[in-house]
């Protein structure tokens, strides 16, 4: 292994072109090669693979990001570290946790590591966050509220076979809206679902729902809601996490709930970060995490573990379906 992570990108789709431009931002690794079934890549001026059989075959290859479609994580991921890499895995990390245990069971049979692509941790926002509700600086949390109100249209889905197909996609929360159920978890902890009601406004062409709204309790009894649709008007919205405590009242905003939009707290707190960052920095930072672990035997900051929670809590959601 050399002193640079070498990658390989299987699915080079909007999402794994996405992971190219934050590789060219990362020091510590770079991009080998790339394979895509159905993506016209031969003019990328990247190395090209006629199958995955070739890249996984590629012996200079140290980790493999899995950036296929979501009933493929399962399958390619172990494929992966069955053929010797390490393993970054888009969201979701599977469509089942029995799908997220196999990865990592397979992860331990053959020792290798696997790293979930939640890069909404890395923000300077949602770490200045964590760090305020770690330390409790907010004291007791009475109430939360997320709200992602964003759009997606009947070109959206007709662009793949699998986007709106329950099977092979998975559901809103899954597909839109799992990097914000992890934003909950990653700074609350596990949550207990009490109810969730569903509804499909205006996408005929998709099998399940394109808005739900979920009530949770934490673990300490403090509550919350999540709302979320795919049927805005035009445009996205909002994603937004209101904080309701007992020292302070925190309003986070932004297309990845990166920017403070309302803050009114006595508690002498970290001051709010003025640097601002984008999804593509903050992938950089799940490679540069990565890389960290890898060479230096460091603890992950999105390992599998976490994954694994984030779809037991949509599998909670969703069970209000049946």
């Amino acid at each position: 292994m050399s002193d640079k992570l070498k990658v390989g990108i299987i699915g080079f789709g909007n999402i794994g072109k996405k992971h190219a431009r934050s590789l060219a931002l990362t020091e510590t690794a770079e991009l080998a090669a790339i394979y895509d079934p159905n993506e016209d890549i031969s003019s990328t001026g990247l190395t090209v693979c006629n199958s995955i059989e070739e890249l996984l075959a590629d012996g200079k290859i140290d980790i493999v990001s899995v950036c296929t479609p979501n009933f493929l994580h399962e399958e390619h991921s172990i494929k992966a570290m069955q053929a010797g890499h390490h393993v970054i895995c888009e969201k979701p990390f599977a469509l089942t946790s029995l799908s997220c245990s196999n990865i990592i069971s397979a992860s331990k049979k053959f020792n290798k590591r696997v790293f979930c692509v939640m890069q909404n941790r890395f923000s300077p926002v949602s770490q200045w966050l964590q760090d305020l509700i770690a330390k409790q600086w907010l004291g007791k949390i009475y109430m939360v509220n997320v709200a992602c109100y964003w759009n997606r249209n009947d070109a959206y889905y007709k662009r793949s076979d699998w986007r709106g197909n329950a099977q092979k996609d998975g559901g809103t929360l899954f597909t839109q809206f799992s990097h914000y159920v992890d934003t909950l978890y990653w700074l609350f902890g596990d949550i207990n679902i009490e109810n969730a009601i569903f509804a499909n406004n205006n996408h005929d062409s998709i099998d399940f729902e394109d808005s739900c709204s979920f009530n949770f309790r934490f673990k300490n009894n403090g509550l919350g809601n999540f709302s979320y649709t795919t049927s805005t008007f035009e445009n996205n919205f909002e994603s937004t996490l209101t904080i309701i405590a007992e020292k302070g009242t925190i309003k986070v905003a932004g297309q990845y709930m990166n920017e403070v939009e309302f803050i009114n707290t006595n508690a002498l707190a970290p001051t709010v970060p003025s640097k601002t960052s984008d999804n593509i920095m903050n992938l950089s930072r799940v490679y540069q995490n990565a890389c960290a672990s890898i060479f230096e035997g460091l603890p992950p900051s999105t390992g599998p573990d976490d994954g694994l929670a984030v779809i037991k809590i949509i599998e909670d959601v969703y069970s209000f379906k049946k």
